[in-house]
């Protein structure tokens, strides 16, 4: 059967931002293109056919491989690390000097990188590459989903995911990112769709990185009750139990040798923070620079009182949403309390990087799906602030990695910080009031730039 026409749903067709929009997405999705060109043209001219993007798989490829072959402790071995890695980029021609990073997640996600360690590098870089790309479309189709319309609008969600610095840093690295947003998507579409133990059980999944698992899994158990308390107990309690019976040791290592790890990464002086979209970070680099040792107190009190802030904000607006679980307009307050949730994630945790804000598409989707909805006066004239922020995260995305690093200004920062702000402010109670067509149509979904 097909589809209504956008009128038939109570929606406004397709206007002139959403076409501007359509058009300004091609032509960055043409200047990526392009540099990617650049960037081929300059790997084949070198010659020495040296494997320059990927690194970041490496640790994970070598954790695989001390699971595989019945060592994993080696895994938060500093030094045994090294060496493998070292041995690693020598065998496998990797463009960078001696060894990549450490290993920073939990014991059980190096099963996942296990049966890759048996294949070489390359061809386990090949592989984890094809699965990102599966993974992207999953969560690119569940977003979709998220979306009223059924027109041509919808590829703008691909089109402007895949034309942000977050996308193409997660991707340029290898990192695990888009196991992370296929995870996360998931469980925002079961948490809407009030399958609350399956949310459960799928943000239970998102610990293989705690800081981007807490605070939804926190938001997620106090807005569906015990259903979602018990799909999380029993992911969390399964990834135990495999830990304990086939890592042995690991799980020690991971609360004792990691927190060292971490330390000594961040506190050298070569450590760039501005990387990190976090409130230490911010106060690291406007009060020490670039210096290295451990934090100052000064920004260790203005971290605490911005994250005791937004936590607080945060905890009022899920109490709100709690409180009002009757009222009518219940599913669009939790939209709108899960947007804010995933702004907030990089501004409640010390350790948060600048390509995780990939995850924060969800937010945008829903914050589109919000809009052209419900389209009260209130909601549009706060929304147009949101939709600002929004555009000047995109922007300052493409040139976090240069200014942050060589400057004393971490710029993301506040702009989260904003967009944290107007979100939460969103939360309150909906005042019922007729879909309003007069304004420009299909403003929300410029929001999805971010």
């Amino acid at each position: 059967m097909a589809a209504p026409p956008a009128n038939a749903l109570g929606l406004a067709p397709p206007g002139r931002v959403a076409r501007r929009l359509l058009v300004g997405g091609l032509c960055m999705a043409c200047v990526v293109a392009a540099i990617i060109c650049l960037d081929v043209r300059d790997a084949l001219r070198r010659g020495d056919h040296k494997l320059a993007v990927g690194h970041d798989l490496l640790p994970s490829y070598v954790a695989g491989t001390f699971v595989r072959e019945g060592h994993p402790r080696d895994m938060y071995d500093i030094d045994a690390l090294h060496r493998e890695e070292a041995r690693v980029v020598k065998t496998a021609e990797l463009l960078i000097d001696k060894q990549g990073g450490p290993w920073l997640n939990p014991p059980f996600f190096a099963w996942l990188f296990a049966p890759l360690s048996a294949l070489p590098y390359r061809a386990a870089a090949a592989v984890f590459f094809s699965m990102n790309l599966v993974l992207l479309g999953a969560s690119t189709w569940l977003l979709c989903r998220q979306l009223p319309m059924t027109d041509w609008r919808r590829a703008l969600v691909p089109l402007l995911i895949c034309t942000t610095m977050p996308f193409w840093q997660a991707m340029g690295h290898q990192q695990n990112t888009f196991i992370s947003l296929f995870l996360l998507s998931l469980t925002i579409t079961f948490w809407l769709k009030e399958m609350r133990f399956t949310a459960g059980v799928t943000v239970g999944l998102l610990f293989f990185k705690p800081q981007l698992a807490l605070v939804v899994a926190m938001v997620l158990v106090a807005t569906a009750g015990w259903r979602a308390l018990a799909g999380l107990l029993l992911t969390t309690s399964t990834l135990l139990a495999l830990t304990l019976f086939t890592l042995p040791g690991t799980l020690g290592d991971y609360f004792a040798k990691l927190p060292p790890i971490l330390h000594t990464l961040q506190f050298a002086p070569s450590y760039n923070w501005g990387r990190q979209v976090t409130f230490q970070s911010f106060w690291r680099l406007l009060c020490e620079g670039r210096t290295a040792g451990p934090t100052r107190l000064i920004p260790k009190i203005l971290t605490a009182i911005g994250m005791a802030a937004t936590a607080t904000l945060l905890g009022v607006a899920t109490l709100n949403v709690i409180r009002a679980r009757h009222d009518p307009h219940h599913s669009a307050r939790l939209r709108r309390l899960i947007a804010a949730t995933i702004v907030s994630m990089p501004l409640l945790m010390p350790y948060y990087m600048d390509y995780d804000l990939l995850l924060l598409a969800v937010s945008a989707v829903l914050f589109a799906r919000d809009w052209i909805e419900r389209r009260t006066l209130s909601a549009r004239r706060l929304g147009r602030w949101q939709l600002a922020v929004w555009i000047a995260l995109f922007f300052e995305t493409q040139i976090n990695p240069g200014l942050g690093g060589q400057t004393r200004f971490n710029l993301a920062v506040p702009i989260l910080a904003a967009l944290c702000g107007i979100s939460v402010s969103r939360c309150r109670k909906i005042a019922s009031a007729p879909l309003d067509h007069t304004s420009e149509q299909n403003l929300p979904l410029s929001a999805l730039a971010a």
